[in-house]
């Protein structure tokens, strides 16, 4: 296929329009998850470490479901070459993957509940109300599994506004109802804790409701019939799978490293947990932007690559990386900037937690470029790729090997305060990088996923 140059004009219109409905969606989420935390920590530190220990299991689940969105890679260049049949398929298959492993988590979490919370929670006082909110969110598990597959098909095609209003949607359901149940306002009885978990679910489920209202309703790209759920040819099946399988042990993995540093950081303390999951919702605001390039780097490169036109999907992932580097080092600064007043957010936290969040944001803006080379890399280029095998690799070396065995001796061994064992735990996304670049220069990771099948039908059938 001839080379075709694409000017900056048409790059940046094509990105943009993926990367600004990406980034007010991310924005709504974690604004959402901000508004939830606010509304939590008015209740104390306890409060505050129960959502943390519950938000490492969900955390599990939804690293887990994420590599079953691996099978998006497929859609996407399907997509870019009209084969609209196997798009369909091929998220028929990823629906009923991601059911029946959140059905799994739903099982185990209604089992073991009170063993995996005692991996985060000493206090015995504190376990009670650990457990009311673990066994209202395992339903939540179920509900989003669904709304999430319905949501990354939509995005695997660039298709993200109906998820944006269906989030925007959601986000008022859930802070009224957190506002009610919570602090027992607007006629609604006073839950506590157990009332943020109450609001998640009901503003869930609510969510996927319009979600299929629409979808349904407009026939609109993934509205799949019961018919095409197991409509995939069962020799694609087994390619998905071959691709999606190392990503699948790549997100467990990466996933149970990060409930294991918050064992360690819970170790520290209440206040040291409590630390470590406001610094990770902070985290979320200051990262939403690089996730929306992330998300433009993999439908664009994606498609390029399903087109065959590798030249194009090596521009494409050069002008994403000087993105990532320049964003990165603004963000930077601004949270250098913002540091010293970020514990003002939350005035009902101990003195412990106002000293130490600061100085995490310090550490976690040192470290904000490679964040950022990270999720455009793995989760934008390498992805797009299906470069799954390399990147569970990756996350052995980085997670298993350096920082998670860093982490763990600098606890347990070394007694090193928060502030240090917080560095140690960003040897992680240093390491990353350093490994991630030598990948991207070597181009390895660039696959055409959507070649000839020997079942692949002959012509395309139309939306």
């Amino acid at each position: 296929m001839g080379k075709r140059t694409i000017g900056k004009s048409e790059f940046t219109r094509e990105m943009k329009g993926l990367v600004v409905p990406s980034v007010l969606q991310m924005l709504v989420a974690n604004s959402f998850s901000l508004v939830n935390m606010l509304m939590v920590t008015s209740l104390g530190d306890g409060a505050v470490a129960i959502t943390a220990a519950a938000g490492r299991i969900s955390f599990i689940l939804s690293m887990i479901l994420t590599a079953v969105y691996g099978m998006t890679a497929y859609m996407t260049q399907y997509y870019g070459k009209q084969q609209y049949t196997l798009l369909r398929a091929t998220f028929g298959f990823m629906l009923m993957t991601g059911i029946g492993i959140s059905l799994l988590a739903f099982a185990a979490v209604s089992i073991w509940k009170e063993p995996i919370l005692s991996l985060f929670i000493k206090d015995a006082e504190l376990m009670p109300l650990g457990i009311q909110y673990v066994t209202i969110m395992a339903f939540v598990f179920l509900i989003s599994a669904i709304r999430d597959a319905y949501a990354q098909a939509l995005g695997s095609i660039g298709k993200v506004k109906i998820t944006l209003y269906v989030g925007l949607c959601a986000m008022a359901i859930n802070i009224t109802l957190d506002y009610g149940l919570i602090y027992g306002r607007l006629g609604l009885p006073k839950l506590g804790v157990a009332g943020a978990a109450w609001g998640t679910l009901i503003a869930s489920g609510a969510s996927l409701l319009v979600l299929f209202v629409f979808i349904y309703s407009k026939s609109y790209y993934v509205n799949i019939r019961v018919r095409e759920l197991f409509s995939l040819p069962l020799l694609l099946r087994k390619q998905v799978l071959k691709t999606i399988t190392p990503l699948m042990f790549h997100e467990g993995m990466w996933s149970i490293g990060n409930m294991l540093y918050a064992v360690a950081f819970g170790a520290l303390g209440i206040a040291a947990l409590t630390t470590f999951q406001l610094g990770n919702t902070l985290q979320g605001y200051f990262m939403m932007g690089i996730h929306g390039f992330a998300y433009a780097a993999k439908v664009m490169i994606g498609q390029k690559l399903g087109q065959d036109e590798p030249e194009q999907a090596m521009d494409y992932a050069r002008r994403f990386t000087r993105i990532s580097v320049i964003a990165g080092i603004i963000i930077s600064v601004v949270i250098i900037i913002v540091s010293p007043f970020a514990a003002l957010i939350f005035p009902h936290l101990s003195a412990e937690v106002h000293a130490s969040l600061g100085n995490v944001l310090l550490l976690q803006a040192l470290a904000m470029t490679a964040f950022f080379l990270n999720n455009v890399w793995i989760v934008g280029m390498f992805r797009a790729g299906g470069d799954n095998l390399f990147t569970m690799n990756m996350i052995l070396i980085t997670t298993w090997a350096i920082a998670l065995p860093a982490v763990f001796v600098g606890v347990y061994v070394l007694h090193l305060p928060l502030e240090w064992v917080y560095a140690l735990f960003l040897c992680e996304e240093i390491s990353k990088a350093l490994i991630g670049y030598k990948r991207y220069r070597s181009q390895k990771w660039m696959r055409n996923l959507a070649g000839p099948s020997p079942e692949a039908p002959a012509a395309a059938a139309s939306l």
